[in-house]
């Protein structure tokens, strides 16, 4: 069986087994640990006990020596041959009470302590103890005991003295600390027993390793688990160590039995766990397979009975809530499938029903009408009202609309408050009209809602498939311009015009182009010279904008402007001119020109917060805020009047002057115009143009220059082509002109050549002056 962890009968298996398995493994390590544990210490108390009988030992062959020592002092042989000072004698005697006492060194010395006989003699010339240690003791005490080194080895040796009755000799008798030793011990305690003999850091004596059960061979390759090693005896230049270790398997072994009889116990265990932990999951898996595959298939939009639980108490309140959530998912479904397609507010079908709609019906070449319908000016009604309701309002109408369309048309909520009807043409050429009609009569019936009676106007727009467009995306589009053409006509049902879409295409790819246009640098900045009437000064230029669309070509400024303002770019337009505006200036200034710069702003302009942070370069730029003179149309005066006349004011105090543009063509009232409080009045061109042949242009223009000089304004005529314009203006007062009779729009860089040969020929301008003056 392969155990797959994402499911749950394999996840059941493995959280049983991970558990059982974590038990055994503790429980394992637990007596194991403890085991190794005692066995350790018990290993230690080994060593301990080991010591102390080492030192039992010692003190026992000490006694031994010492009683077979003073049995030969006290023989009346060996005291006769001592005071006869028979050497052979005493040797013999030395060597035969040694053999008997198994002593490995025995030695007879005189009162002060000089060395007489040595058995077995190792040192021919030696005349003195080699251990005064142990007599000095036995001075004190009578007798003693000590370890002492005779040729670098150890040997425990007793001194006791020789009586006859007064102190004749001293006799010693000493046990070479050796390997038997060491057997005896480690037969007594079970340890390995060595003993080491050192001068300093350097080993020169070890009997090797010993045990009772372990022959010495193998005792040496044996590792040393537990070592306990400590100083018998230290001369200064050598000393004695005893290293009292046990191997691993001395200390281990019984914890090694155990750990194979647990790991035996555990593998058993284990393998029943796991046949009882997959029986076990087999019974439970079953069910929940059963409703994961049930879940599964509801997930799939396949709706039926859950499969039974098996009597399993949790499972069968699962299989009843996924029943509930099976229920509740169909519902949900089809709640949400109805939400896909309708117009939460109106219960119409939604935009995107109506696409699909309309291609199907496209593709499969059916004759339609679609009938655009908006309601005129709803943007008032919520402004008004409220948008709850302008709700109310948009389900009111929603509501007459569907009453007048029947089933065979198809009728949505688009956007807004656009409504869309999909009207089959049929042999009844009519229909369309008939519907249209029954719109108009029926749906700009007034509306009341709370005590408030509110009038309807349509904007109907129609456009013809496949007349008017061959796909979806262009008929949906001239659906809209439709519409828009229906505003601009006053809300009459307007019918799409072939030719209308590619003067809205252009509109959008003036919209689309404009930003990547500034980026591009194909807008310019052109200047237009105004004159002094009285003086042929040049005292100001007007700023321009020109733009040479790459594939549109050159665009009028009235155009992408008006298009700037609708699309929300024209900030952007006019943080532009500013910036080049402000270059301009300053470089003017350097080469010693003091001109000054009318700069015309829209009604979006006027009415930002932010105009005059706009306007700082230039005004930076100037230095003297009155060689700016700010351009604005009376039309955009009305559009935000409070906020428009704020900022100009703001404006002015900073030296700006205003110009009132395109003057007697716009709505503003005398009212208005004094609490604008302007500094001059622009005539606008319309009036200019046939000003010498048109007697009722010329008394609009007399009014407008007399208003002008009676509010202390200066006046400006603009358009100005002809000789006869100019003499017509200059014999009634107007303070400056602009026009193509006195130069054209030039770029920056031109300007400076041409204002040097206007002011070269200064005198021509007041000559012809002159003359005017002689004729009038």
């Amino acid at each position: 069986m392969t155990l797959r962890p994402h499911t749950f009968r394999h996840q059941l298996i493995i959280a049983l087994l991970g558990f059982v398995l974590l038990a055994e493994l503790l429980v394992t390590i637990a007596i194991l640990h403890r085991t190794y544990e005692q066995r350790v210490n018990q290993a230690r108390d080994t060593l301990q006990v080991a010591d102390r009988v080492l030192d039992e030992l010692m003190a026992l062959r000490a006694d031994q020596l010492l009683s077979t020592v003073s049995i030969l002092a006290s023989d009346y042989g060996f005291k006769s041959a001592i005071a006869t000072q028979d050497e052979p004698t005493q040797r013999t005697v030395l060597r035969n009470f040694g053999n008997r006492a198994q002593a490995d060194l025995a030695m007879l010395a005189d009162p002060a302590g000089g060395l007489t006989t040595l058995v077995p003699r190792t040192q021919p010339n030696a005349s003195a103890l080699p251990f005064q240690d142990v007599l000095e003791g036995a001075r004190r005490l009578g007798s003693a005991t000590g370890l002492v080194m005779v040729d670098k080895r150890p040997y425990q040796f007793v001194i006791a003295p020789v009586n006859a009755p007064r102190l004749i000799a001293w006799i010693g008798m000493g046990f070479a600390i050796n390997a038997d030793i060491a057997r005896n011990l480690a037969s007594v305690t079970g340890v390995n027993v060595e003993f080491i003999v050192r001068e300093g850091t350097r080993e020169l004596y070890r009997t090797g390793p010993q045990s009772r059960d372990t022959p010495p061979d193998m005792l040496r390759s044996a590792e040393a688990f537990l070592v306990d090693e400590h100083s018998l005896f230290d001369s200064g230049a050598t000393r004695l160590d005893v290293a009292l270790s046990l191997t691993r398997d001395t200390v281990l072994s019984p914890y090694y039995d155990l750990a194979s009889s647990l790991s035996l116990v555990f593998v058993i265990t284990v393998a029943v766990s796991a046949l009882v932990a997959m029986g076990l999951a087999r019974r439970l898996s079953q069910p929940v397979r059963d409703l994961s595959e049930f879940a599964e298939s509801v997930a799939a939009g396949h709706y039926h009975e859950p499969p039974s639980a098996q009597g399993i108490g949790e499972l069968d309140v699962l299989t009843d809530a996924l029943n509930d959530m099976q229920h509740a998912v169909r519902q949900r479904e089809n709640r949400i499938r109805h939400q896909a397609t309708h117009d939460a507010l109106t219960g119409l079908l939604n935009r995107s029903a109506v696409r699909d709609v309309l291609y199907r019906r496209m593709n499969a070449g059916e004759r339609l009408t679609l009938v655009r319908v908006a309601i005129h000016d709803f943007s008032r009604i919520n402004g008004a009202l409220g948008y709850r309701l302008g709700d109310e309002v948009l389900k009111t109408v929603a509501g007459r609309i569907k009453t007048i369309c029947n089933t065979t048309h198809t009728l949505g909520r688009i956007e807004g408050n656009d409504f869309l009807a999909l009207v089959a043409d049929t042999d009844d050429d009519n229909a369309s009209q008939r519907l249209i009609d029954a719109l108009r009569s029926q749906v700009e019936q007034p509306v009341y809602l709370q005590s408030t009676s509110i009038q309807m106007r349509l904007e109907i727009g129609v456009v013809r498939v496949p007349e008017h467009a061959a796909d979806i995306e262009a008929a949906w589009r001239r659906t809209v311009i439709a519409r828009n053409g229906s505003r601009q006509h006053r809300c009459a049902t307007f019918v799409y015009k072939p030719g209308m879409d590619e003067a809205h295409q252009r509109e959008l790819a003036i919209i689309q182009g404009l930003a990547p246009g500034i980026e591009r640098g194909e807008l310019s900045l052109v200047y237009q010279p105004k004159m002094a009437l009285a003086s042929a000064d040049i005292h100001q230029v007007e700023a321009l904008a020109r733009w040479v669309h790459p594939e549109l070509g050159a665009i009028a400024p009235d155009e992408f402007i008006r298009l700037a303002e609708r699309s929300g770019q024209i900030r952007l337009v006019t943080e532009w001119v500013v910036a080049r505006i402000a270059e301009d200036l300053a470089r003017w200034q350097r080469e010693g020109m003091k001109l000054g710069v009318a700069i015309n702003l829209s009604a979006d302009e006027i009415a930002q917060t932010a105009l005059d942070e706009t306007l700082a370069p230039v005004f930076a730029a100037a230095g003297d805020g009155q060689l700016i003179t700010l351009e604005v149309t009376e039309s955009a005066l009305l559009r935000e009047p409070d906020t428009a006349l704020q900022n100009l004011r703001a404006l002015q105090s900073r030296g700006a002057r205003i110009s009132v543009d395109d003057f007697g063509t716009g709505y503003s009232s005398l009212a208005q115009l004094k609490q604008l409080a302007p500094d001059e009045l622009k005539i606008d061109k319309s009036f200019i143009s046939q000003l010498a042949d048109t007697p009722a242009d010329q008394f609009i223009v007399d009014l407008i220059i007399d208003l002008g000089h009676k509010l202390g304004l200066d006046v400006v005529a603009e358009g100005i082509e002809t000789a006869s314009a100019w003499r017509y203006l200059s014999n009634k007062g107007t303070d400056l002109m602009q026009g193509y009779f006195l130069a054209r729009p030039m770029p920056a860089a031109e300007l400076g050549a041409w204002f040097a040969d206007h002011q070269a020929n200064l005198g021509r301008w007041l000559d012809r002056a002159a003359d005017r003056k002689t004729r009038a």
